[in-house]
């Protein structure tokens, strides 16, 4: 399936939101790069595209050509959820609402810090140009961050923190999932579609 000619719009990593898009039409969402394996802001808009795509998808398996309309719909929808790379996009009949991926970064960090068992999880808020800020105490810590890539209704985290030693690190890692994936949910509305966490190091 061929979507329009791709434009100028960057994913916050710097990826082509028209390629993105595309991947997710032809249904290879799942051939992901090296990158896109690891990449939150990949992660986020893979999972908008398709869920935003589906009707279409479904359409096409009943034989049934889609009307231009819906098409035209489905990629107003797709495109607008990239228009702001660094915030995710909540509409409603009222009007919108953006909510900028620091503020899934905070909410995810204070989640995971509150998280019996972990020492600190820290976060650096990545921008496309691949610089970083610190925040909070001990923020040179090496690798403890939090990113968040946001398109749409949908988000992806990565979490680097340092555990309490004698803890079960699966256990911890899947209670810290679950933890901020409530968070987040309850406090942005926003769908965390991927949350990666990465145990960095142990402390006494």
């Amino acid at each position: 399936m061929n979507t329009p000619e791709p434009g100028t719009s960057r994913l916050a990593c710097g990826r082509s939101a028209d390629q993105v898009l595309d991947q997710v039409a032809d249904d290879r969402g799942a051939d992901q790069d090296e990158h896109q394996k690891h990449c939150p802001h990949c992660q986020a808009a893979l999972a908008e595209y398709g869920r935003l795509w589906a009707p279409l998808r479904t359409l096409a398996e009943e034989h049934v050509s889609a009307p231009d309309s819906i098409i035209d719909t489905a990629l107003t929808r797709i495109r607008g959820s990239v228009e702001h790379a660094d915030y995710g996009v909540l509409d409603s009949p009222e009007g919108h609402t953006r909510i900028a991926a620091r503020v899934v970064v905070v909410t995810a960090r204070e989640c995971a810090q509150q998280t019996p068992g972990v020492r600190v999880a820290l976060s650096k808020h990545i921008t496309d140009r691949g610089s970083a800020s610190g925040s909070g105490a001990g923020s040179e810590w090496a690798g403890a961050e939090v990113t968040a890539g946001v398109a749409g209704r949908s988000t992806a985290i990565e979490i680097t923190l340092a555990a309490d030693y004698g803890q079960n690190l699966p256990e911890l890692a899947e209670r810290v999932r679950r933890q901020v994936s409530d968070r987040v949910r309850e406090l942005t509305d926003l769908e965390p579609v991927q949350i990666t966490v990465v145990i960095d190091d142990v402390f006494d």
